[in-house]
């Protein structure tokens, strides 16, 4: 081995190159930390205020500005305000907490500001709708096809944003609102917020750099917050695109208990036109949205905001149901229209309209419904399962008005004409009395379940009850008239003509409850032969439960034969078919 020495190695730290990069670090940071001193973009500001009230027409107003080079090169503007326009109210239209300008730094050192970039924090925006239909947010037309420009000392411009590379906006709250400025009244309509979007880069050098600005926003965590309800709809997925002008998304939601899932196109954004859309629920309980609903006085003004077709797979009107419903709706400033609807429920089909007006403290809805082939059984033992069971087909034509602001059931009103076909009434015992009637009067009536063809009239609801005025049956050698009523609390109150055809019996007359009947009758009839009818008023009390039949007064022959179809059987229901 040789007597060299082996030189030794210090430590890392003590080498000369990173000493050398650790004063270069030092110094950069330094830089970084006293440019926003040395370069006092503050005084930037009143420049760029006017540049942005050139290009808007409106009053814009900036807290402050500061200029940062890390982790790039920008400015941050803090609270931005843009005002309202002429014949809106006065106050903001857009409130921005923070805005980040990514800027050229060369163009920096020319004492102008080039945007490459833009980065939107903490946005409010108010969009007001007046009676005329103009909003807030309509910009007046540029005066060039290219945007102006603020100039600097020099006459060089001090601000450029021919091209922006990027904007991305980040918890973004919108409320709707309609102004009336004849009473300097602001009504709230919807709010929308935690929404997130990001703008694909453009070119402010195009005379329609408005109309080709593509957005794209995430739904996922949005909420609406709406004057009807008490509880906000919140947004599960979904997606909405502005290009061209225009907006289409779809959507994944839930309000309460109840998911939905659709989409929606809005035509135009400035002017904002109507929005359309497609709402798919797998389920809805309306008793669930009652209570959801609350009132918010809303302006009077008819304006539509929207418009788009329904489908409900299945509807809960409790204890009913029904299923595949669809509809379209119409949602306007100050009512929500059923424009048409149509269901199946219990074997048959329902259509109609419908109308809430949500600027009356009362809440009014109005709907009108066509009824085809309902079955009356299954509608009966739903809401009833104690009742015996009147069978039969149902169609009916009603108008009906209610308040949901109340009690809906107290607050029913209307009605319109009904008819029941091809059922029976077990359990009345009309017939089966009738009988009795006539075996005491030697006559014969075939025995068996009250069954009719056609049972049917006027209808009309008021005070907790449906009356009727004209009820008409006509069933296999039986015909009837009444009139009465039926209360919400299952009490019947009718009375009427019951008619039975008969026949001459030659059966001695056994003894019984109807004994003193066939006396009284009984000199009327001896020696009468042949097809003959049996006439008896009645009286139905009782409840649904139990019905209570009785007969009023004496009952009585005719010879003369009426059991004919009349003109009770082309009731509007019936016409209408």
């Amino acid at each position: 081995m040789s007597g060299e020495a082996i030189p030794m190695t210090g430590p890392w730290y003590r080498s000369t190159w990173v000493r050398m990069g650790g004063v270069v670090f030092v110094l950069g940071l330094a830089v970084a930390l006293a440019v926003p001193f040395l370069i006092p973009v503050d005084r930037f500001r009143p420049l760029l205020v006017r540049s942005i009230e050139a290009g808007t027409g409106r009053q814009v107003q900036i807290d402050a500005l500061t200029l940062h080079l890390v982790p790039t090169v920008h400015i941050h503007a803090v609270n931005v305000r843009v005002k309202n326009p002429q014949g809106f109210p006065q106050g903001d239209a857009i409130i921005v907490k923070s805005v980040d300008l990514g800027i050229a730094p060369r163009a920096l050192l020319s004492r102008r500001l080039d945007v490459t970039y833009i980065a939107v924090s903490g946005v409010r925006a108010n969009l007001l709708r007046n009676l005329t239909g103009r909003t807030n947010f309509e910009l007046p037309a540029p005066p060039g096809s290219v945007p102006p420009r603020t100039v600097a000392a020099g006459g060089a411009p001090f601000l450029t944003l021919d091209h922006v590379g990027a904007v991305t906006v980040t918890n973004v709250e919108i409320i709707l609102a309609n102004f009336d400025p004849r009473h300097a009244e602001m009504t709230p309509s919807l709010t929308l917020s935690g929404l997130n979007a990001r703008i694909r880069s453009f070119n402010l050098t195009t005379p329609d750099w408005q109309k080709r600005l593509e957005i794209a926003s995430v739904l996922r965590g949005v909420k609406i917050v709406s004057p009807l309800l008490a509880t906000p709809v919140q947004f599960l997925t979904g997606e909405l695109l502005v290009k061209e002008g225009g907006g289409r998304g779809t959507f994944s939601a839930t309000l309460d208990n109840m998911r939905l899932t659709g989409t929606v196109a809005i035509a135009s954004l400035d002017p904002l036109s109507v929005i359309t859309f497609t709402v798919a629920i797998p389920e809805l309980d309306v008793g669930r949205m009652k209570r959801l609903a609350i009132y918010i006085p809303t302006s009077t003004m008819r304006r539509l905001l929207a418009r788009g077709e329904v489908k409900i797979a299945r509807l809960v009107i409790s204890p009913l149901e029904t299923t595949q419903m669809s509809g379209r709706l119409s949602v306007y400033t100050n009512t929500i229209q059923l424009d048409s609807y149509a269901l199946s429920a219990y074997d048959g089909t329902i259509q109609g309209a419908a109308m809430l007006d949500y600027s009356a403290a009362n809440l009014p809805v109005t709907v009108t419904t066509k009824m085809r082939g309902i079955n009356v059984e299954r509608v009966v033992s739903t809401l009833s399962p104690e009742t015996q069971k009147i069978t039969g087909a149902l169609d009916a034509d009603l108008k009906l008005v209610t308040e949901l602001g109340r009690d809906p059931k107290a607050a029913l009103r209307g009605g319109g004409t009904f008819v029941i076909r091809d059922g029976s009434f077990p359990g009345m015992d009309l017939k089966g009395t009738m009988v009795g009637i006539a075996k005491v009067l030697q006559y014969h009536v075939p025995s068996g379940d009250t069954r009719f063809s056609y049972c049917g009239g006027d209808l009309r609801f008021t005070q907790l009850r449906g009356y009727s005025n004209d009820l008409r049956l006509h069933g296999e050698g039986l015909e009837g008239t009444a009139r009465g009523s039926f209360g919400f609390n299952k009490t019947l109150d009718y009375t009427g003509m019951a008619v039975v055809q008969a026949v001459a019996s030659k059966t001695p007359p056994s003894s019984g409850f109807f004994d003193a009947l066939g006396n009284l009758v009984g000199k009327a009839v001896r020696g009468v032969t042949g097809p003959t009818e049996v006439r008896a008023a009645f009286s139905l009390r009782g409840t649904f439960d139990k019905p209570k039949f009785t007969l009023s007064g004496s009952p009585g022959i005719n010879r003369e034969q009426s059991l004919q179809p009349g003109p009770f059987q082309q009731t509007p229901a019936t016409a209408s078919r």
